[in-house]
């Protein structure tokens, strides 16, 4: 779920939660079990013939592509870790810029802050699974997430030609010397007159919880050729949530949200068209799913940090920096919707896949009923606002059956395009799942 920005783009996908894209989640068993168990079985009655009979049943529920589910009986066990790093930002104008924007302020603008905002981190998801009837699943699912943010303030004091601002300007805002005017002066002397508080240069954390989600995936209709299936699910308030005076949406400090910090239900609907299958070892597949999420409202705490701005800022822009040093109590704080849709086209050689993807995110734009001037402050940083990311994926799995009932997995994303969205590099994600036979309930 992607809310703000760059708090659940950033979580989502630092906590590595694609609950999108349940589907994935189903064994990649789309093979004739049957063929494949005959050629191999040996009829000592060991762990050989007991694992070729069971590819030989799973091959007959035939369960292919993103809504295939679980063997009956069967409990599966994953884990993810991801890596990405915050490189740029598309604005509100589709334009490609610094991760946050730069604080500016002057009417023409004469003084340009660039926050030197940058970060790396990433994220372990546990998920386990069970097929209760070969057709319905229910799973739960546990992100980390660790990251490291840091500022690194780069001021400039310009005029509207360019060239820098005269020492008298510069002296009202706390600027002895713009000559050696560093960022570390501007963090703790001119923020302050500009009534935000000095924040700390950077933040590094790990194994933060995300929200835990849990649901079910149904089958609801497969043929050889078709399949559709959905997936309800909720999401719990586990997310890590910093402490407003220290939070990077509120502008306070470098932390990150790795949830959404309220409850929240989805649902997938995904559809899988076999275009093309042949004996045991070859499948093309072609998948959709669509998902919504709705985060309900939320009470959230104000930053308290908020110093008394001096005359001079207000003089020179007083929307932009509005007196927020009275600011207590709570506000209310809305996500709201968010949509994504995932293309997928799969091939699967044998035991092993490759897979290519088109991905569209959208998120609304929270609703905030609190102090117009903190509002304001906000929607200022742009850290607020209806997002849109846009993204290509590529992927190949490796099933060891029948060896180990187990698979790896490997996925590279590419931002192409987007809305008020971070840019990440270095967008990998590796996947290691295991298949437990718990509790057969076959007929013999």
């Amino acid at each position: 779920m992607k809310r703000t920005i760059p708090l659940t783009v950033l979580a989502a996908v630092l906590g590595l939660v694609p609950v999108a894209v349940r589907g994935q989640d189903a064994p990649d068993t789309a093979t004739d079990g049957a063929d494949m168990a005959s050629k191999w079985k040996t009829g000592d009655g060991g762990y050989w013939d007991f694992m070729m009979g069971e590819l030989e049943k799973i091959g007959q529920l035939d369960p292919y592509g993103v809504t295939g589910q679980l063997p009956p009986g069967y409990l599966s066990v994953k884990w993810d870790w991801g890596t990405i790093r915050a490189s740029s930002r598309y604005n509100n104008k589709r334009e490609l810029g610094p991760v946050m924007p730069p604080i500016e302020m002057g009417d023409p603008k004469q003084i340009s802050i660039d926050m030197g905002l940058e970060g790396y981190g990433g994220g372990h998801t546990f998920q386990m699974s069970y097929g209760i009837t070969g057709m319905l699943d229910w799973y739960i699912e546990v992100p980390f997430t660790y990251m490291n943010v840091e500022f690194n303030p780069d001021p400039q004091v310009i005029d509207d030609k360019g060239n820098k601002v005269d020492p008298v300007l510069a002296k009202m805002l706390g600027v002895s010397d713009p000559k050696e005017y560093s960022g570390c002066d501007f963090n703790n002397g001119t923020l302050p007159m500009l009534g935000r508080p000095p924040v700390a240069t950077e933040y590094h954390a790990s194994w933060l919880l995300g929200d835990i989600n849990t649901g079910f995936s149904w089958n609801v209709y497969r043929t050889p050729r078709y399949s559709i299936g959905l997936t309800p699910r909720v999401f719990f308030p586990t997310g890590h949530t910093p402490h407003p005076n220290r939070n990077l949406l509120y502008g306070t400090g470098p932390e990150l949200e790795t949830g959404i910090g309220g409850w929240a239900v989805g649902f997938t609907q995904g559809s899988d068209l076999r275009i093309f299958k042949y004996s045991w070892w070859l499948d093309i597949i072609a998948s959709s799913e669509f998902s919504t999420s709705y985060a309900f409202a939320q009470d959230r705490e104000y930053p308290t940090n908020f110093p008394k701005p001096s005359a001079a800022a207000t003089a020179l822009d007083a929307q932009a920096f509005p007196d927020l040093s009275h600011l207590s109590g709570t506000f209310e704080y809305l996500p709201g919707w968010s949509v994504d849709w995932t293309a997928q086209l799969q091939f699967s050689l044998a035991n092993l896949g490759l897979g290519v993807g088109y991905g569209v995110s959208y998120g609304q734009e929270p609703e905030l009923k609190a102090d117009p001037a903190f509002v304001s402050m906000v929607e200022g940083l742009q850290l607020l606002g209806a997002t849109s990311v846009e993204m290509v994926q590529l992927g190949a799995m490796l099933s060891l059956l029948p060896l180990v009932p187990a698979q790896l997995s490997f996925q590279y994303k590419k931002v192409v395009d987007g809305y008020n969205a971070i840019v990440f590099d270095d967008f990998y994600q590796i996947t290691v799942k295991g298949y437990i036979p718990l509790f057969l309930l076959w007929e013999d």
